[in-house]
């Protein structure tokens, strides 16, 4: 007779599990963010989620990508973040309707389409926006809310003014002002 080496109690791993399932573990690595895909707004998390490259393990085994908050990478350190990156795909992710659903038919009262903020090219119109928001540290719809009723409920209108069309500035106005009240109204029912 021959051994015959066996295992028991194996439980088979799916290596998209590995990633999420052991985030805040020492054996997993987290590494630099990716191009592709492209950073989302998640908005049950209400954060830029990215793309990273992980490694778990001594051995540093390579796993699927994982989705982290764009923020935690930054604060990691990440070579391939830049300091403004949350705030940009942030403003993008706003004009464009996806970060409040009020905002859903704003993109076609644009002059120029969102997604050219995360294209990085120079545009003043970008850089005031950008600037604004990564100067007050808002990259979320609660940061945004919360600086409206705080601090200024006319927050942003103003570099707003420079994305719409001439035409239809008065129908961007009131569906801005109208978001503004409506969120407002909500944060101060969960603040009491």
């Amino acid at each position: 007779g021959s051994t015959i080496s066996t295992m028991r109690n194996v439980t088979p791993i799916d290596p998209q599990w590995l990633g999420s399932l052991s985030m805040g573990c020492k054996l997993l690595s987290v590494g630099d963010p990716l191009d592709i895909p492209v950073p989302k707004y998640d908005t049950d998390r209400d954060s830029i989620m990215c793309s990273v490259v992980t490694k778990f393990g001594d051995q540093g085994w390579i796993l699927p990508p994982i989705q982290v908050k764009m923020d935690d990478a930054l604060r990691k350190g990440s070579k391939n973040i830049m300091s403004d990156d949350p705030y940009r795909w942030f403003a993008r992710y706003l004009l464009e309707g996806k970060v409040f659903k009020e905002l859903k038919s704003l993109k076609g009262f644009l002059n120029d389409d969102p997604s050219i903020i995360t294209r990085k090219k120079p545009s003043t119109k970008i850089g005031l926006l950008v600037s604004t928001l990564s100067g007050n540290s808002i990259s979320s719809a609660d940061d945004l809310i919360k600086y409206w009723a705080e601090k200024d409920s006319k927050f942003l209108f103003k570099n707003l003014k420079s994305w719409v069309k001439k035409e239809n500035a008065s129908e961007v106005k009131k569906m801005w002002i109208d978001l503004v009240k409506k969120k407002m109204a909500e944060w101060s029912e969960e603040d009491n």
